[in-house]
């Protein structure tokens, strides 16, 4: 079998696989339009009917549609002269291929923490086992992510537990930069960072391109509830670290949203980033899945989708207006454009168009902020440019398409919405070289005076929608050689229960080797 390319399904009412949140089972979902919002309805033949908020924005769940774009699919990694099969995951005793290749692969280096947060997915104490593989099998893990078809995986995120605190945290990533991954990053709390100068560097040193910092808001108040400590001190000591470097890695602020705990420091949090825009690149909201069983009207009260972040943005500052967000996937065109001038298949990022939402923004010298949908008409483009690579891949002269995707560029620029700091031509010339084999330096240039702002809202029980987890672009893999979408991995059939049970030994064993730190 070999990989293919697939429909989404557009438009309200309509019907998908989901889950039971008591047995797990599989059920079909009804996704409708009520009052404005979108609804996901199902019944479990057992245990009843559950209905949840699935988007509360029925008009932008629809036009995130419009930028739906659909991958190949990924090839089975595990040998290189095993037959070839698509990679597939199973929920509720049936197997889904996956449709996404990995545009960012997570490996858990430890689930044991230097914290012990409330909402997080990973605990040590709180499993009773302590999962750690090994260097050489984290090594395997890597091996098997550069072999994935058709087109290898060139994004490592190192995440836990907390990755600082693995026995060789630098020599993975050394080794994960070695391979030839273009972005290494780890998921962190800062901790291991903002307390020890020599760790950051040395990991800098060895490859580290990203940080994706948990920040979940302004004042430690928040971080009391979310995190049982005060840590916004934590923060700024890591950003203070960062700028005693020669060449510092990309901060990404992650902030987890709880509705009634941070969601009123959305607008402060990107007004910091800006603040610190020398270190910071990004922030990237997530708003909280549930885990467990949690009863209907404290789950309605509490449910904090993508949208209730789009419009806290546009309450809380004069950034952005709901049109300016756009689903992950209507950057596909691009790589799809790339893949068919060049004829090497390019990471493409065809995720579901409701699993995120994000923007850049411009900020000018005089610190006025816009964003990038003000200036390019991005609908206009992306369209133009998917038709001309469906074009472009079959056609001998691919020059003459990459010569009509720039004049679809300049076509799309409204010039008189284009801030002043920003030289035209030059920024046609960024975005030719984004489009070219030269992308990932022109990506660099382009995304300097950029501010990315994105939602990425995993799944939990009550939402699950398996063509999500289908289009899947984040994608875990084991000690076991499987790749395993993320909302499948954390939630659902929850593989991190059986992979991490597999592959750790008891604590109190553990203990007995290690002593009780970081458990």
């Amino acid at each position: 079998m070999t990989a293919r390319e697939y429909a989404i399904r557009r438009g309200l009412p309509k019907q998908t696989k989901t889950i039971c949140p008591e047995c797990k089972r599989l059920i079909v979902g009804d996704i409708f339009e009520k009052d404005g919002a979108v609804l996901m309805e199902k019944t479990c033949p057992d245990h009843g009917t559950f209905t949840d908020i699935y988007w509360s924005d029925a008009e932008l769940y629809l036009r995130a549609e419009d930028s739906a774009y659909d991958g190949v699919g990924l090839i089975n990694p595990c040998d290189e002269t095993c037959e070839d099969c698509n990679v597939s995951v199973e929920i509720g005793g049936e197997e889904f291929d996956l449709m996404t290749n990995t545009a960012l692969a997570n490996v858990d280096l430890t689930n044991r923490c230097n914290m012990r947060c409330p909402i997080c997915f990973a605990n040590a104490n709180a499993a009773g086992y302590v999962y750690e593989p090994d260097f050489d099998t984290v090594v395997s893990m890597l091996e098997m992510l550069r072999r994935e078809r058709p087109v290898k995986c060139t994004a490592v995120q190192f995440s836990g537990g907390e990755p600082t605190i693995y026995p060789r945290f630098v020599d993975v990533l050394r080794t994960a930069t070695e391979m030839g991954f273009a972005q290494v990053q780890v998921a962190t709390n800062g901790l291991a960072f903002a307390n020890d100068f020599q760790l950051l560097k040395d990991a800098t040193d060895a490859g580290l391109n990203t940080i994706y910092l948990s920040f979940d808001g302004m004042t430690d108040d928040i971080y009391l509830q979310a995190r049982n400590r005060k840590m916004f001190d934590v923060k700024i000591r890591l950003l203070e670290n960062l700028r005693k470097l020669e060449k510092a890695p990309s901060v990404v602020l992650v902030p987890t949203l709880l509705r009634g705990v941070n969601d009123h420091q959305v607008g402060d949090i990107i007004r910091f980033a800006f603040d610190n825009a020398d270190v910071v690149r990004g922030v990237n909201f997530q708003p909280v899945a549930f885990t467990g069983r949690i009863d209907h009207d404290e789950r309605i009260r509490s449910r904090y989708t993508l949208t209730d972040m789009i419009k806290d943005v546009e309450e809380q500052t004069d950034f952005a207006t709901r049109d300016d967000w756009y689903p992950v996937p209507v950057v596909s065109p691009i790589s799809k454009f790339v893949s068919a001038i060049t004829g090497d298949d390019k990471v493409t990022f065809t995720t579901h168009p409701h699993c995120g939402m994000a923007t850049y923004l411009f900020q000018d010298e005089n610190g006025k902020v816009t964003p990038i949908p003000r200036f390019i008409d991005v609908t206009r483009f992306v369209h133009g440019l998917y038709e001309l690579s469906m074009k472009a891949r079959k056609s001998r002269f691919k020059g003459w398409y990459k010569f009509k995707a720039v004049n679809l560029m300049r076509r799309c620029i409204i010039k008189d919405q284009v801030p002043e700091s920003i030289d035209v031509k030059a920024f046609v010339n960024i975005l030719e070289g984004v489009m070219s084999d030269k992308s990932k330096a022109s990506l660099a240039n382009f995304s300097w005076k950029m501010m990315f702002v994105g939602g990425m809202h995993f799944q939990d029980d009550y939402n699950y929608d398996v063509e999500r987890v289908k289009r899947c672009a984040i994608h875990y893999t084991t000690p076991d050689m499987r790749i395993i979408p993320f909302c499948a991995f954390n939630g659902g059939p929850n593989y991190r229960e059986d992979v991490e049970k597999k592959f750790s030994i008891p604590l109190d064993e553990w203990k007995e080797m290690h002593g009780d730190e970081h458990c």
